[in-house]
């Protein structure tokens, strides 16, 4: 049984999806915690980069252009969304849902070269063991296949590659899923409260501790874990081998009654990577991967005309498509574009997620985990984690 005084005080400044999913790793610990959420936002809504996402859990398909640690870590994250999405149903309903159709990957004739090299560079980077029975990571289907697999789509395109092991998440709802099973469970959410500073206490009563500055006050605790994404840009300024940029993201929320996609759809193309992202009731994300620009305005009409033009081009449903929503946002990201955890005796910042968030985040928070409890233990990736003196 624990004692109240070996209960850990521990904040966590950020509430975007890795601030909630280390909140959610650790009070489902064993170890006895308090937990406090800081955040710039309200609970139900906010700017962080986690709601304008489609909430795509595809390692495979990242590995087109990212590095194998990735797509290792994201099959580790993958592999405990399941768990996330059970233990947040108990307290929200209607029940969150892990949609795990896969992704079926085109491309239309003209760019059919780029889908060769695709498929060459999954082929290129899976480990071996798992292309000894590919079958059951990706297969190449012919038309008559992808008829069965998506007839809508079997009108436009000869093949498709399908990545079946892939899934998403309707994003919005697991924000707002987390948020209610946090308050649920006791974590104290000081929400639309503008963090100034975080630091380490090496004076006074509270030395060996660390401290969160507000406008009015300063508040302790026994450690803090900084996830404000772009939000501590500034305190990467001076770090020149942890440079921390914008990368803008945009995305089109869609209600088309007349589309049927199951899957997860990815179109190559060469001068965007488009993914439809399929949610309940005829609902569809569309989206670029990534536009290297710091720009948080509005969508351009060149952008908007783009994406639907490149998602009537996969379904004709579309063209009668009611738009919902269009949003953009700027993901926090380092010149490498991997993830780092560092470490500062008390404080721990968690921080370039790049495009991967939902990808990544649950493995991330239980790493940082076992870097928080457990010090002396061997992590893998422990690379990520940089100590800072």
């Amino acid at each position: 049984m624990k004692h109240a005084s070996s209960t850990k005080q521990i904040a966590i400044v950020g509430a975007g999806i890795m601030g909630r999913l280390l909140a959610w790793q650790l009070i489902n610990r064993p170890e006895s915690v308090t937990v406090t959420l800081f955040d710039k936002d309200p609970i139900d809504n906010g700017g962080a980069a986690a709601y304008t996402a489609a909430g795509m859990l595809a390692p495979y398909s990242e590995l087109e252009s990212a590095e194998f640690d990735v797509f290792e870590m994201g099959m580790a994250s993958l592999a405990r969304w399941p768990a996330v999405l059970s233990s947040i149903n108990a307290n929200v309903h209607p029940p969150l849902t892990l949609f795990s159709g896969g992704t079926l990957v085109v491309a239309h004739q003209q760019d059919m070269a780029d889908f060769q090299r695709f498929y060459q560079h999954l082929v290129t980077k899976l480990p071996s063991v798992l292309l000894d029975d590919s079958a059951a990571h990706m297969q190449v289907l012919q038309q008559t296949q992808l008829q069965l697999c998506a007839p809508q789509l079997a009108t436009r395109f000869n093949n498709a590659l399908y990545l079946p092991n892939e899934a998403w998440l309707d994003t919005n709802q697991v924000m707002q899923g987390l948020a209610t099973y946090l308050q649920a469970n006791g974590v104290h959410w000081q929400a639309n409260c503008h963090v100034s500073k975080i630091e380490n206490i090496t004076k006074g009563k509270h030395a060996g501790r660390a401290a969160v500055h507000l406008p009015s006050a300063k508040q302790v605790f026994d450690h803090v874990i900084d996830c404000r994404g772009l939000g501590a840009k500034r305190d990467f300024a001076t770090q020149k081998s942890q440079q921390l940029r914008g990368v803008r993201g945009e995305v089109i929320t869609l209600h088309a009654p007349d589309v049927t996609l199951k899957h997860a759809v990815r179109l190559i193309h060469p001068r965007y990577k488009l993914y439809i992202a399929p949610r309940d009731a005829h609902h569809f994300v569309i989206g670029a991967s990534q536009i290297e620009s710091e720009d948080q305005g509005p969508i351009s009409v060149r952008s908007t005309l783009e994406l639907l033009s490149a998602a009537y081009s996969i379904d004709a449903g579309f063209a009668e498509a009611k738009i919902l929503n269009c949003a953009t946002n700027c993901r926090p990201a380092f010149t490498d574009n991997l993830p780092k955890i560092s470490c500062n005796k008390r404080v721990m910042q968690i921080n370039g997620l790049f495009r991967h968030g939902y990808l990544l985040a649950p493995y991330l928070a239980q790493q940082a985990c076992e870097r928080l409890f457990s010090k002396a233990q061997a992590l893998p990736f422990s690379e990520l984690i940089q100590e800072v003196s």
